[in-house]
């Protein structure tokens, strides 16, 4: 479960339709109520992991944003 977990398929994001989790772990095939829990622990933990990833990319984008525009403004005041 945790290869899993650390095999984040970043080269498979494109294939979903934007703003949906498409997963890339399949559910278990003989489907005991353990299994299935551990199934959607798995799923939560990636879905979560990825939530945390797109806000720490978001705040560096939005620094560098500010940071252009800044910078902008400083030039333009010369």
């Amino acid at each position: 479960m945790s290869e899993a977990l650390c095999a984040a398929p970043l080269a498979d994001r494109g294939k979903g339709t934007k703003g949906t989790y498409v997963s890339h772990v399949p559910p278990p095939s003989s489907k005991t109520a353990e299994e299935l829990l551990d199934y959607v622990r798995l799923q939560t933990k990636y879905v979560m992991f990825d939530l945390e990833a797109t806000r720490r990319e978001n705040r560096y984008l939005r620094q560098m944003l500010e940071r252009r525009t800044n910078l902008g403004d400083a030039a333009d005041n010369l």
